[in-house]
């Protein structure tokens, strides 16, 4: 049955093979109608939600120019779903997550703008994935509580992550004999107590930011895997690989990675943990395991397709959007 279907995604220059032109291109496929919407227009007129957009009557060519938006103003709210690709800028974050909001009231999406805005972060892992698939993580602000945290154990490591972050950016690994280590929290809980002797709190306000803490796994640099689900269905991924000298495995910062392979016990897991993502509005995810262990979840622009593409040369794509609106019909979200 085919949809007309809203996909929202960040205005560029040229496109890149990634999720911005490889789903709305398998979408194209299949025979729906789609329409590419520039989510930093987003605004009310007269109690309708808009956005920037136009129709897309082609499949997109990997550095081919952004497309015209040919519909300014146009009303976001008629269509059967809505496909959120892409964030904005955090200044911007607030008013972009209220009017998802209330676009989700009346479209239904593939992933709910309540999961996109609480469940897309660091913070609120332990709300999908069940605890002992969790590494020990902390969430705090406090520099003295994680400082302590990590000298109390001289054989653990710990991962420092900001907690609505992506692609590695600032992404440490420290333990107790890391001498950058008190420097390392200190900037990750926003460098607090230099900046109020520096400037005066009554001057600069709030300093302190939370920061992730999640205990290290040694088997992340082996076994780390990015699995794509479509509901319930592992539908693409990559298995990635940490550089020599660097702690991160992420693709953006040159890591290597190779095909995806899921042992039976690693695919009866991510199963699981996609029924438990639907429970919660999701419907398209890009899940990094480390087996037994999830680290992160990741809904707005999961990579997996373009990686398994570069890799194999095989495209995924019509698999994997033919696989979440099932999943979505399923559920009750689609007709």
């Amino acid at each position: 049955m085919p949809y007309k279907i809203l996909v929202l995604v960040s205005e560029a220059s040229k496109f890149k093979l990634d999720n911005h032109s490889i789903i709305p291109s398998a979408l194209h496929r299949e025979g729906h109608d789609v329409h590419i919407g520039d989510i930093d227009t987003l605004g009310v007129h007269d109690s309708v939600v808009v956005c920037d957009r136009m129709q897309l009557s082609e499949e997109f060519v990997t550095g081919g120019e952004f497309p015209k938006l040919s519909e300014p103003h146009a009303s976001a709210e008629d269509f059967d779903l809505v496909w959120v690709l892409a964030g904005t800028h955090p200044e911007a974050a607030t008013d972009y997550f209220q009017l998802l909001w209330l676009l989700n009231q009346r479209v239904p999406f593939v992933n709910d703008a309540s999961a996109l805005f609480y469940l897309n972060t660091k913070i609120n892992l332990g709300a999908v994935v069940p605890p002992e698939h969790l590494p020990v993580s902390y969430v705090s602000n406090d520099f003295d509580f994680l400082n302590g945290l990590v000298e109390s154990d001289t054989d653990r490591s710990w991962v420092i992550k900001p907690t609505n972050g992506g692609c590695g950016a600032d992404v440490y690994v420290v333990n107790e004999k890391d001498r950058n280590r008190s420097a390392l929290l200190s900037s990750a809980t926003g460098n607090a107590t230099s900046r109020y002797v520096s400037y005066g709190r009554e001057i600069i306000g709030m300093a302190k930011r939370h920061t992730a803490v999640q205990e290290y796994i040694p088997n992340v640099r082996t076994n780390e895997k990015r699995v794509i689900l479509a509901g319930d269905t592992p539908v693409s991924g990559f298995l990635r690989f940490h550089r020599e000298n660097d702690n991160r495995a992420n693709a953006t910062v040159g890591a290597r990675y190779e095909v995806l392979q899921l042992t039976p016990e690693e695919r009866e897991f991510v199963r699981r943990l996609g029924k438990r993502m639907m429970d919660h509005g999701i419907f398209y995810v890009g899940v990094d395991l480390a087996f037994p262990y999830v680290i992160e979840i990741n809904m707005e622009n999961p990579g997996g397709l373009n990686y398994h593409r570069r890799v194999t040369g095989e495209d995924q794509s019509s698999e994997a959007v033919n696989t979440v609106l099932a999943a979505l019909r399923t559920a009750g979200k689609l007709s």
